[in-house]
């Protein structure tokens, strides 16, 4: 008599997993801006991805970081992301929710234009 195994059925490894952009965090690191954005998953995975813009202006900093993480080749989509100042950043600790919703237009619209060449080239 065979045992049953209480174990789910094995799932099929993927090679690679798509994710999205659900969080975009600013920093101020001297004359320059660290842009950090928080990529998920559909299998619930989380990962962070930094870069350091080479400009003070937070709205060329989040086109900048919307380019580099667009580029990944994994990263599907940034609908919906949030940006704000990291927890540092703020003065108040209302300061740390609230979102900027220009710098989210400008994160998007670069994201969509850069995953649009990305994807021509693909092609």
């Amino acid at each position: 008599m065979a045992r049953r195994s209480t174990r789910p059925p094995h799932e099929p490894i993927r090679a690679t997993s798509m994710w999205r952009v659900d969080q975009v965090f600013l920093s101020r690191r001297g004359l320059r801006v660290e842009v950090t954005c928080s990529l998920v998953n559909d299998r619930g995975g989380l990962r962070n991805l930094s870069v350091t813009a080479p400009t003070e202006d937070p709205a060329r900093a989040v086109r900048h970081a919307a380019r580099f993480i667009a580029g990944q080749g994994n990263v599907s989509g940034a609908r919906q992301a949030r940006v704000r100042w990291a927890r540092e950043q703020a003065v108040t600790e209302q300061d740390a929710l609230i979102r900027d919703h220009d710098l989210e237009d400008e994160f998007l619209d670069e994201f969509e234009e850069t995953l649009a060449a990305v994807r021509d080239q693909q092609r």
